[in-house]
């Protein structure tokens, strides 16, 4: 079953959680300057345990530290270091606009740790702007066999249902990953991707990449709503409209006066 992109207003939409909406940056590295303490062995850089080749070496199971395999603990790096993770600037101001447009909002991923997330939701005050949060713990034994990008297709299928999206109605997908643009695509919903996260590894253009850029997930609502919130509007108007007509009947969507892609 897919929802429609169809015209009028998005009424729903699924954002990933990694590396779009929260920064998982400082919670990551605290667990491996961890972990490296405990195994006695001396930590690279934080710049390094920052860069994406270092997680890449963690996803493929080679990154060890003594002996223990990096992969195979990662999922304390959620479970028990969330507290030091955040949302990214202007999120929790983003959440509450969508909420107060009567947008609905899931919020998945294919990691673990929906009762981490939604504590942390909670601490920000921003828990009741969104309607359904899953993880690869909501999966129970299928978990195990999916990869990531099928997972994530399960969690966001489940979590729509679960915030009341009616099939039919517009629907976007934001996301810093290739598996967030497959999901959207397999959606047939607007797919917005963030330079957050992963994202400026993403390809630039559709159907592989997004149909539109961001900077940041904080941006979304301007996007979705037109409504620019309180620091936005005390930009010069000269930095031009949120949204403009485009060629060929698409939305060219302008963010801080640039460009940044077609629906």
């Amino acid at each position: 079953m897919s929802a429609v992109r169809g015209r009028g207003p998005v009424t729903s939409v699924v954002l990933d959680r990694d590396g779009t909406v929260f920064d998982f940056s400082r919670m990551f590295l605290r667990f491996v300057l961890d972990l490296h303490a405990v195994e006695r062995v001396p930590p690279p850089p934080d710049a390094e345990i920052m860069g994406a080749a270092y997680w890449d070496e963690v996803v493929s199971g080679r990154l060890r530290v003594g002996a223990v395999r990096v992969r195979d603990r990662v999922d304390l790096a959620v479970r028990d270091y969330m507290s030091h993770g955040a949302l990214f600037p202007g999120v929790p101001e983003m959440l509450v606009r969508l909420s107060e447009a009567g947008i609905r909002v899931a919020l998945v991923s294919a990691w673990v740790g929906t009762r981490a997330t939604l504590d942390l939701l909670e601490g920000y005050g921003v828990g009741h702007c969104v309607s359904a949060v899953l993880t690869r713990d909501d999966l129970a034994g299928l978990g195990l066999g999916l990869d990531d990008a099928t997972a994530k297709g399960v969690l966001a299928r489940r979590a729509l249902i679960g915030a009341g999206h009616r099939w039919g109605e517009r629907l976007c997908v934001v996301g810093d990953s290739p598996a967030d643009v497959a999901l959207g695509r397999g959606l047939d919903a607007l797919v917005v991707g963030v330079r957050t996260g992963n994202g400026h590894r993403l390809p630039e253009t559709p159907p592989d990449g997004p149909d539109l850029f961001l900077d940041s997930a904080a941006e979304l609502h301007e996007v979705l709503t037109g409504s620019r919130g309180p620091a936005a509007r005390e930009r010069s108007a000269e930095e031009g409209p949120v949204t403009s007509s485009g060629p060929r009947g698409g939305v060219v969507i302008q963010v801080d006066g640039k460009r940044s892609g077609r629906t």
